[in-house]
């Protein structure tokens, strides 16, 4: 994995289970390789998990963030930016 934490990985998870309903191994979620398409995460879903983010850590990940993070690790990074480097 990147400097980004497991716990981390393992919030966003429970965050896409909760959200859309799939279920997703920590292992999957951070190889760079992954995007949300290739785990069933269409648009509405990517909405609902910004604005579950963002209201757990209580933090703005940006009006785009949806559309912008096409990538696990690419969301997880905005969030660590967003937190100040403490995710």
């Amino acid at each position: 994995m990147s400097s980004i934490s497991e716990q981390t990985y393992q919030e966003l998870a429970s965050v896409i289970l909760q959200c859309g309903g799939i279920t997703v191994s920590i292992h999957r979620l951070s190889h760079r390789g992954t995007t949300f398409a290739d785990i069933g995460v269409d648009s509405l879903g990517m909405l609902a998990v910004v604005r579950e983010l963002e209201h757990r850590r209580r933090v703005d990940l940006g009006a785009t963030a949806a559309q912008d993070c096409r990538t696990p690790h690419q969301l997880m990074s905005r969030l660590c930016e967003a937190c100040d480097g403490e995710v």
